[in-house]
């Protein structure tokens, strides 16, 4: 059996693998399964409490529902939704949309711009004056954020550009007629938009039109053109321009604002175009699994390829890479024959990650019980007996032999685990820090806001993880920096050093950089004492603080509420120590003894090799 810590037949980049995937392809009757992950809101408001209804948005929502329907989306419909339940119902499609591939906003009803935003109004508004715009409106600009941090890419088609009386008696009661009249219809949107695309009903200015039938010429034009098969969304975009300026007489001009980065298919057909685009968008997403080569960036392509023509190659990649992962981990011992032993901790710490319950662990004996494996009693408990089992099967069937469940074991003993709760999953993407190419990982990941800082941090090695719904990025710096430019960085990433207010985020932050050697400068005081020196944090401590525990503060200025400095290290050494990192210390060994990590905190002074970024 190969060696685990082997360079295996997955080679990154290399000739032989590029040669495996082309026979895979060539051999492989069928194209990928495309499992996209498609959400759709759709709000239609037309029965305004202080104005008449409008004849069509209920009618244009419910032909949109249907025609997303049929191409896959789920849809969330909501009609005539007041200010508080837009944003209750959107809240919740947010969290169904977390992760989505596409993700579709589509509201017709009445919108305003006010001071150069657009806003969207509930049917409860009335708008007496300027302070009820932002109770009685929501902000456009904040509602795409919110969904291009939640997918990958998101659609946004707004008909919201009716004549307004709302508006109308707003703006000449609190300001003048001739304003009413300038501020018409919806604004340009300037704002710095990344993963989505704006169709507007009309241009800046215009208003949309109900037309003659049951449905206005916008949503016509849309249910005509996006079940369009085989056609990029920008080109369809195109066709219902063409088709909602010949049905107004040119009086109605739709517009779009693009900052995707992907090429997005709605209907993708079977036949051989249909066949050809799904293989190149698998080829782009394993090539980019293949270059960042994480475990995360594995389990993204097989989730979106879940039957595709390269899953073989995917999976082997993965099984390897947790292989080395566990034979890494403290307390791992690899035998000659490539069998692991990994202690009991990192086993169970992987299968929690990987969402292994006690359910699936029963499902896991009983299936090796009923293969020849004596896995001991079926009662979701796993022992050294299950462990020995689970070793032995993964050996016969070429798989890693760890003893520990991973996602290739539960394949081959044909177990479908259960993914664990969102709200309980937190995530890291590699142990290691590496270079990303910013393209490469928009392939793989959706969050705005990590892939904002990749190309801020573009060239630099880092690590990111989630935790609670923040993002967090550790970066080693080799060009040594001082405070005020690791201030700037965090800032230009879109965050700040990193604040730490619980234990739960000390040990997920911990664990980030625990992993990655290069993280801990290695020190000596002497003959005394050995150090480990960690990434720099957020804690600081301002001039005129009274020494050595007093005045330390957060970045952002939150509270001080939680500490984690090592016993008796918190002492302003030399009178100089006003910064604060991960440390650790031990009694001086003479040799090449390394001093482990820690998730205990120093008051230090040394120019910032390495620093933690949180993105909220």
């Amino acid at each position: 059996m190969r060696r685990i810590l082997e360079t295996g037949s997955i080679c990154r980049g290399g000739a032989m693998f590029r040669l495996m995937v082309l026979t895979c392809v060539m051999l492989l009757s069928a194209f990928p399964a495309l499992a996209e992950k498609r959400t759709a809101f759709i709000v239609g408001n037309a029965d305004y409490s202080h104005v008449l209804p409008l004849a069509n948005p209920v009618s244009d929502a419910r032909l949109m529902a249907g025609m997303l329907e049929e191409l896959g989306f789920e849809v969330t419909l909501a009609v005539d939704l007041t200010r508080a339940g837009l944003a209750s119902e959107f809240s919740d499609f947010l969290e169904q949309t977390e992760g989505a591939d596409v993700t579709l906003f589509y509201y017709a009803g009445h919108g305003m711009q006010f001071e150069g935003r657009n806003y969207l109004l509930g049917t409860d508004a009335a708008l007496k004056s300027a302070f009820d715009v932002q109770s009685e409106a929501l902000p456009l600009d904040r509602l795409v954020q919110m969904l291009e941090e939640k997918a990958r890419a998101a659609l946004v088609f707004i008909d919201a550009c009716r004549d307004n009386p709302l508006a109308t008696e707003f703006y000449t009661r609190n300001f003048s007629p001739t304003r009413a009249l300038a501020t018409r219809g919806l604004a340009p949107m300037t704002g710095r938009f990344q993963g989505s695309m704006l169709m507007f009903a009309a241009s800046p200015g215009q208003v949309a039109y109900d037309g003659a039938s049951d449905n206005s010429p916008f949503a016509q034009a849309l249910a005509r053109h996006l079940p369009t098969e085989n056609v990029e969304i920008l080109t369809l975009m195109k066709r219902v321009i063409r088709d909602v300026k010949t049905d107004t007489e040119n009086l109605q001009t739709p517009t779009v604002t693009n900052d995707l980065s992907l090429e997005v298919y709605l209907n993708l057909g079977t036949g051989g175009q249909g066949a050809a685009l799904a293989a190149a968008q698998e080829e782009a997403i394993f090539e980019a699994a293949l270059a960042i080569n994480s475990e995360r960036a594995w389990d993204i392509y097989l989730q979106r390829f879940p039957a595709g023509s390269m899953r073989e190659l995917a999976l082997v990649a993965r099984e390897e890479l947790t292989a080395q992962v566990l034979a890494s981990a403290p307390g791992s011992v690899v035998a000659d024959s490539g069998r692991v032993t990994v202690a009991r901790d990192t086993a169970a710490s992987a299968e929690l990650s990987l969402g292994l319950s006690q359910d699936d662990a029963r499902a896991v004996q009983a299936a090796l019980n009923s293969r020849g494996y004596n896995a001991g009693p079926e009662d979701g408990a796993i022992g050294q007996r299950t462990r020995r089992a689970i070793a032995d099967f993964q050996a016969a069937t070429k798989l890693p032999s760890t003893g520990v469940v991973t996602r290739g074991t539960a394949e081959a003993l044909r177990i479908v685990l259960a993914e664990p709760e969102k709200s309980d999953r937190i995530i890291y993407a590699s142990k290691d820090a590496r270079k990303y190419d910013p393209d490469q990982l928009a392939l793989i990941e959706t969050d705005e806001r990590l892939l904002n800082a990749a190309r801020v941090l573009k060239g630099k090695e880092i690590v990111y993880g989630f935790f609670q719904g923040r993002v967090y990025v550790a970066m080693l710096n080799w060009e040594h920096m001082d405070w005020d430019g690791a201030i700037a960085l965090s800032k230009a990433a879109g965050g700040h050093l990193v604040t730490i207010t619980s234990p739960e985020e000390n040990s997920f932050v911990f664990n980030l950089i625990a992993q990655d050697d290069r993280f801990w400068l290695q020190a000596t005081v002497g003959t005394r004492l050995s150090e480990a020196v960690g990434p720099h944090i957020g804690l600081y401590q301002p001039p005129g603080s009274r020494e050595p525990a007093g005045g330390w503060r957060w970045v952002t200025n939150e509270p001080l509420a939680y500490t984690n400095w090592k016993p008796n290290n918190l002492d302003n050494y030399a009178d100089r120590e006003h910064l604060a990192t991960f440390y650790n210390n031990q009694p001086f060994k003479s040799g090449s003894v390394k001093t482990p990590p820690s998730p205990e905190w120093n008051d230090i002074h040394t120019s910032i090799r390495s620093l933690i970024i949180e993105i909220d």
